[in-house]
Parts: structure tokens; C-alpha cells; sequence
């Protein structure tokens, strides 16, 4: 069957089906804009989505139990935002970076829209599942606790980018400092320091990885990059999170 037979096809179906269709094609483009936002936030600032969807879960419990409550603010919402075309918050052409979008926006505005979004989708439920006890939730506990292991990762990621960074600014600045100079410039090798990054060499511990140390000045963040080189030339690398003392180790 053709497109246009598919088409045709689809103009018989019972009315009930068609709304229903419509219904679930509207909270499909609420969930993307919703993933829209979320990534936008995510990308700058992890721990500010973590506080934005446990906003938006103790709202959505706060307010589950309450049907006043829920009426007024879904009247109140419409009233700001009529049409699903207002939730679009970036608006931009199908090709242009989200970045590109995000650079009038501030943080609050997306942390706001995300909120929003969020209760909409659960207005929606709220129409299509009008039994309170039997209607599942938008926020539970498996994706809170989904969201804290995805953004520790992340985290970890970022924490680990930057230890990196760090590592290799210090080695070129070695590089170009040390370049054709002799032993009495050989302590520059021990220290690198600018204004937002220290990085030192650390003294000898129980393994036999060579151990960097690096405190991250503006965000009062401890690093450690570690590498140890095999026998056969082979070179392995580690990299932690570690406190003040640099005595922990946490891998990232």
C-alpha cells in the first residue's frame, strides 16, 4: 500500500483513534523538548539538572493527591504558554548547534522551561489516566536513581578531561621552559602553577605508578594522574579525584 492509500486508510479510522493518535503525538514532542532542555542543562552544569528533576519530582508528589491544585496550575500554564509551539524554547533551524541556541538563554530560563515541560507531561497523564492510584508517575525512584548514576559518570568523565588538560598544559609549559637549558633549571620540572590550576609531582607511594598531584584553584578541586610504564614499553595511565591531603583515591 502506498502513501497515499496508507493516508486514506487512516481518514476511516473511528474518531476515538484519531484523538488518541494526536494525544500521544503531542506528548511525544513535549518528552523531546523536554530531552531538548535536559541536555542543554546537563552539558553545562550536571549537578543543576540533578536539583531540576527533584524539583520537578516533589512537585509532581505535592500536587498528585491535590486535584485543585492540579487544575489551577495546568489553567495557569496554558494561560502562559497556549499553544505546544510556545515550548519551544531554543527555536532554532532543524541545523544549528544547541549551543548556538543556548547563548541568549541563562540558566534559570532553561531549569524554568524544563519545569514547565515537565508539568505538562504530567497534566497530559493526569487527562489520559484520571485514576490517581492507577496512573504511573512521571518521576520515580529507578530513574532519580538512574539520573544520580548517569550524572556521576558524567562528572567523572568531565573530572577526568580536565586532569588531563591540566597534565598536558603543565607538559608543554615544561617542554618550552626546560627546552636547551641544563640542570639548573631542572626544579621547574617538580611545579607548574597559573591561576587556576597547581600541578606538582607527588612523593613515592606503596605502588609503583609515577604520581602527579593537581588542585584545581577555582573550584577547589584535587586531582591525581598516574602512570606507570611495562616492561615492554607500554605505558598505563590512571586517573583520580582525591581530597586535600591527596591521601584518597578515587578512580574517575
Amino acid at each position: 500500500m502506498g502513501l497515499f492509500g496508507r493516508r486514506a486508510q487512516q481518514l476511516t479510522k473511528p474518531a476515538w483513534e484519531v484523538t488518541n493518535n494526536l494525544r500521544e503525538a503531542e506528548s511525544r514532542y513535549v518528552e523531546i523538548l523536554r530531552r531538548e532542555i535536559s541536555n542543554l542543562i546537563v552539558e553545562f552544569d550536571p549537578e543543576l539538572m540533578v536539583r531540576s528533576y527533584q524539583k520537578a519530582w516533589t512537585w509532581e508528589q505535592e500536587t498528585a493527591l491535590n486535584p485543585d491544585r492540579l487544575r489551577a496550575d495546568e489553567a495557569a500554564l496554558v494561560a502562559k504558554l497556549p499553544m505546544f509551539e510556545d515550548f519551544d524554547l531554543i527555536g532554532t533551524r532543524h541545523f544549528v548547534p544547541y549551543p548556538e541556541g543556548r547563548r541568549s538563554l541563562t540558566d534559570d530560563d532553561l531549569v524554568e522551561r524544563y519545569l514547565e515541560l515537565s508539568r505538562m507531561l504530567v497534566f497530559m497523564r493526569n487527562r489520559l489516566q484520571p485514576d490517581v492510584a492507577r496512573r504511573r508517575p512521571l518521576h520515580d525512584e529507578r530513574e532519580h536513581k538512574l539520573l544520580l548514576d548517569t550524572m556521576g559518570r558524567l562528572k567523572d568523565r568531565h573530572f577526568r578531561n580536565r586532569i588531563a588538560e591540566a597534565w598536558q598544559l603543565c607538559y608543554a609549559y615544561r617542554q618550552g621552559f626546560d627546552a636547551g637549558k641544563g640542570d639548573p633549571f631542572a626544579a621547574t620540572r617538580e611545579t607548574f602553577a597559573d591561576a587556576e590550576v597547581e600541578v606538582f609531582s607527588l612523593p613515592f607511594n606503596l605502588t609503583p605508578d609515577i604520581e602527579t598531584g593537581i588542585v584545581f584553584k577555582k573550584t577547589d578541586e584535587y586531582g591525581v594522574y598516574a602512570y606507570f610504564v611495562h616492561d615492554d614499553g607500554r605505558k598505563s595511565e590512571s586517573y583520580y579525584r582525591t581530597d586535600q591531603q591527596f591521601a584518597r583515591r578515587d578512580r574517575v
